[in-house]
């Protein structure tokens, strides 16, 4: 089984860029992702990055390469966790580290 980074970090200069790289659900941020940034943006701000750039990696649908750029949560996880179907805290902690 293969893992895929779901956002792909990188500097220019002063700029951090987040890439987002979770096309399937259009990029939505979830948990592991906001985990995953928080040590990467306080280590940027440390070391002087100036400005962070987050962008959407894009997604193929029906033979067409169409943008997808985030407009917050994986809200089916989060909804899925909410009726039980997932590790409910969840939610909680979503919401919290947010």
């Amino acid at each position: 089984m293969s893992t895929t980074l779901q956002f792909l970090p990188s500097l220019s200069a002063n700029l951090g860029i987040l890439q987002l790289n979770n096309p399937a659900s259009l990029n939505a941020l979830t948990l592991e992702m906001i985990r995953s940034m928080t040590p990467i943006l306080k280590q940027w701000q440390k070391t002087g990055v100036r400005a962070t750039l987050m962008v959407g990696a894009p997604y193929e649908k029906k033979g067409k390469i169409k943008p997808a750029f985030c407009a917050g949560g994986d809200v089916k996880k989060v909804y899925l966790a909410g009726i039980g179907k997932e590790d409910k805290s969840l939610t909680a902690d979503f919401f919290r580290e947010e």
